[in-house]
């Protein structure tokens, strides 16, 4: 009886509107106040019947949750999507563990030459500075003055030994870093060869994972030892 009564005269006339203020006091209307503009209402029909609700504004901070919300969903697809092509890559670069292993020792001979080239000039560049060392030892003992010359290329050995020792330590660090690499990548293959075989993943295959000393090519070029370093002179 009470819905009835706004309906009356109301038979053609528009959709009436219904809506709760912040009292609890429900309000039929054409047309909501601008002051309540915010709350919820409902459209109702000629027969009182609800055809659309119309959800209250949101406050500032379900708006910022809800934009965080949204930021949120939208960089999990992202990272899927990420996942889904770095899958396909390894997909369609492997065909099992076994290429993957025989990949991963092909770059750790890569740096280990690379280390033994840089170990090989330490030592050559060791071995002309104690001949720089000695050659000054005796001119000091002659009384003489030792030439700023020779102090200048005995100097610039020991900065040359510094530069391939760090350079070494980088390129250890980058082996580690691509044995991981591996490491993750191998696995990631087994799982996504499981998805696709849907049954147990392959069995490991016939080349062992053994510990690997060195691994990827190096990031940074080797140093070239023949411009980079002229001879010390003697």
């Amino acid at each position: 009886m009470l819905l009835a009564m706004p309906m009356i005269g109301r038979v053609n006339a528009g959709p009436l509107i219904k809506w709760v203020d912040e009292h609890g006091q429900v309000h039929y209307g054409d047309a909501v106040p601008a002051d309540q503009a915010r709350l919820e209402r409902k459209v109702l029909s000629n027969q009182g019947v609800t055809v659309e609700t119309i959800e209250r504004a949101k406050t500032p901070a379900e708006m910022a949750e809800l934009k965080r919300q949204e930021e949120l969903r939208a960089e999990e697809e992202r990272k899927l999507a990420e996942q889904a092509a770095k899958d396909n890559v390894l997909l369609a670069t492997f065909s099992s563990e076994d290429d993957m292993i025989l990949t991963r020792d092909g770059k750790i001979v890569a740096v280990d030459t690379i280390i033994r080239l840089a170990k090989d000039r330490i030592r050559r560049v060791t071995q002309t500075l104690r001949d720089l060392a000695h050659e000054a030892a005796e001119i000091e003992r002659s009384g003489q003055q030792v030439p700023d010359e020779l102090h200048q290329q005995i100097a610039k050995g020991k900065a040359e030994i510094l530069h391939h020792e760090e350079y070494i330590e980088t390129q250890q660090q980058e082996q580690e870093v691509i044995r991981k690499k591996f490491a993750a990548d191998i696995e990631r293959f087994r799982y996504l060869r499981h998805q696709t075989a849907g049954g147990p993943a392959e069995q490991a295959s016939a080349v062992r994972e053994a510990p690997i000393v060195n691994q990827d090519v190096p990031a940074h070029p080797a140093p070239d030892h023949g411009a980079e370093s002229p001879p010390l002179q003697r």
